[in-house]
C-alpha cells in the first residue's frame, strides 16, 4: 500500500474533531492491544476476545464483536495505514457532512463492510467463516466511497516505495480510488487476498456510497458547493470536465455489478454450502501428574468445520486448550471418520507434528463422536512435549514435557451455514449494491467541485 497526499485547502479552517477522535481511540487502543508484544502486533488475547468472526453470529451474545473489531489492529503497518487514510480522506469527508453525520456515515460503512464479509463467504471459502477479521479498513473504505463522489477531481499525490527509494505519480483522485476498487474486486474473486477481507473492504465502499445521500445535509452541500467555487477550494484541479466521467461511472458501475452478482450467488447457494459446523467448550488444566489436575480449568468455545474431509477451527487464545486441542488434532482424534457414531477409549502414544515440529503424545481419553466423525464429548488426559514459541517471529522450539487433563462438549451444531444467516445477508448485500449504482447515477449532485 502506497501513500497517499491529496491536494486541497481546508475550508474555513474547520477541526474534524470526529476524525481525529476516531484516529486516536485507534491508536490507543492499539497501544493498550500490544504492548506486551513491543508495540509490534495486536496479542492473541485480545483477537479472540474482540475480532470478529462470522461463525460467532450464531452467539447473539458476540454482537459487540461488530464494533470492537473496528478498533484492533494486526500489526504496527495496519495501524499506520488504515490511520494515515482515515486522517487524509476522512477529514475532507467530515467537514462535507458535519461531525456527527460523519460518524453515522464511518461506522454504518464498518457494519456494511462485516455484512459483506459474512454474505460472501461462499465465494471466499468456508474457512473465512473461522478467520477473525479486525481493523477500520471496512468504515475507511465506506469513507474513500463518499469521497469519490464528493471529490472525484482533486489532483492526488501517490508514493510507492521500493528499498526505501520513494516513486511518486499524481493522479485524479477518481483514478486512484477506482483502481484500488478494482483490486480489491479481483483479488477477491481470484482467491488471491491472503487472508485480507477484500470483500469487506468492497462492502464498506459500496456502503459509503450508498449511505452518502442518507447522511448529506442538503443545505450544507450547497454551501461548500458554492463556497468552493468562489473560494478556489481546490487549487490543483486537472483542466478537464470535473466529477465523475462516463468511463468512470461505467468502470465503477461494472465493479458493484460484478459485486453484486457475488452477492446474488451467495444468496442462492448458501443454504446448501458450508460443511458441518461444530462448537466445541473445551476445558483444560496443566498439571506437573495426571492426579494433580483438579483444579485451575481454563474454558474456550472452539469452533470446528469439516468440508469436504478438510477440517478448519478458530484460532485459540488460552494456552492450555490450545495445547490440548492441537495434540488431539495432530492424533486425528478431533475427527476421524473411523469413529462416525462411535465412543472409543483411547489409549495412545505417538508422535504429531505441531507448528511442523514433530512432538511426542501420550493420550488416555474416552471420547465420543458424532455421525460426521467429529468429536462430540469426552474426557481424559494429554501428556506432551509443549512448543515455546516466540509471538514476534511466530518461531517454535520444544519446551519441557507437560500433562493436561481436559473435558470437551458440544455447544452446537449444524450443518452448512445453519444460524449465519448467508441467504438473508447476501440478499441486502445485493439490494446496498443496487442502491450505491443508482446513487453513482446521479453523482453530479454530490460533487463538490460545481
Amino acid at each position: 500500500m502506497g501513500i497517499a497526499y491529496p491536494h486541497y485547502e481546508e475550508i474555513e479552517h474547520v477541526r474534524p474533531i470526529a476524525t481525529i477522535g476516531l484516529v486516536v481511540a485507534n491508536v490507543v487502543i492499539y497501544l493498550l492491544t500490544s504492548i506486551n508484544n513491543g508495540f509490534l502486533a495486536v496479542e492473541d488475547v485480545w483477537v479472540q476476545a474482540f475480532a470478529f468472526v462470522p461463525a460467532f453470529i450464531m452467539k447473539p451474545e458476540a454482537f459487540y464483536r461488530i464494533f470492537t473489531s473496528m478498533f484492533l489492529h494486526a500489526n504496527l503497518a495496519h495501524i499506520f495505514f488504515n490511520m494515515l487514510y482515515l486522517y487524509t480522506f476522512g477529514k475532507q469527508v467530515e467537514v462535507a457532512t458535519g461531525a456527527r453525520r460523519f460518524l453515522a456515515l464511518y461506522f454504518l460503512s464498518g457494519i456494511l463492510a462485516t455484512i459483506f464479509h459474512t454474505a460472501f463467504i461462499p465465494v471466499e471459502g468456508a474457512s473465512s467463516a473461522f478467520i477473525p477479521a479486525l481493523g477500520a479498513s471496512g468504515a475507511i473504505s465506506g469513507v474513500l466511497g463518499a469521497y469519490l463522489l464528493l471529490f472525484p477531481g482533486t489532483r492526488l499525490t501517490m508514493c510507492f516505495f521500493y528499498f526505501f527509494i520513494p516513486f511518486c505519480f499524481t493522479t485524479r483522485a477518481a483514478a486512484y480510488i477506482l483502481f484500488w476498487f478494482a483490486t480489491q474486486i479481483v483479488q477477491g474473486y481470484l482467491g488471491a487476498s491472503l487472508g485480507v477481507a477484500v470483500f469487506a473492504h468492497a462492502g464498506g465502499f459500496i456502503g459509503g456510497i450508498a449511505l452518502l445521500p442518507i447522511v448529506l445535509d442538503p443545505e450544507r452541500l450547497g454551501m461548500l458547493r458554492v463556497y468552493a467555487s468562489m473560494k478556489r477550494f481546490f487549487f490543483n484541479v486537472f483542466f478537464v470536465k470535473p466529477g465523475l466521467g462516463t468511463l468512470s461511472k461505467a468502470i465503477l458501475v461494472l465493479l458493484i455489478g460484478l459485486t453484486a452478482v457475488g452477492a446474488l450467488y451467495s444468496a442462492l447457494v448458501g443454504a446448501t454450502t458450508g460443511g458441518v459446523n461444530k462448537i466445541l467448550d473445551i476445558s483444560a488444566a496443566s498439571c506437573t501428574t495426571p492426579s494433580g489436575c483438579q483444579a485451575g480449568y481454563v474454558n474456550e468455545s472452539v469452533i470446528v468445520q469439516l468440508n469436504n474431509g478438510k477440517l478448519d477451527y478458530t484460532p485459540i487464545s488460552t494456552s492450555e486448550v490450545r495445547v490440548v486441542f492441537n495434540r488431539l488434532n495432530a492424533a486425528n482424534l478431533v475427527y476421524n471418520n473411523q469413529y462416525m457414531g462411535r465412543t472409543v477409549d483411547v489409549r495412545l502414544a505417538t508422535t504429531g507434528r505441531v507448528q511442523g515440529i514433530p512432538v511426542k503424545v501420550v493420550i488416555n481419553a474416552t471420547l465420543s463422536y458424532d455421525k460426521f466423525g467429529l468429536i462430540n464429548s469426552g474426557s481424559g488426559t494429554v501428556e506432551t512435549e509443549v512448543l515455546q514459541c516466540d509471538p514476534i517471529t511466530g518461531r517454535c522450539a520444544k519446551g519441557g514435557i507437560m500433562t493436561y487433563s481436559f473435558f470437551v462438549s458440544t455447544a452446537a451444531s449444524m450443518v452448512g451455514f445453519q444460524g449465519i444467516p448467508i441467504t438473508q445477508l447476501a440478499a441486502l448485500a445485493f439490494l446496498v449494491s443496487l442502491g450505491s449504482i443508482i446513487v453513482i447515477g446521479r453523482s453530479e449532485k454530490f460533487e463538490i467541485i460545481a
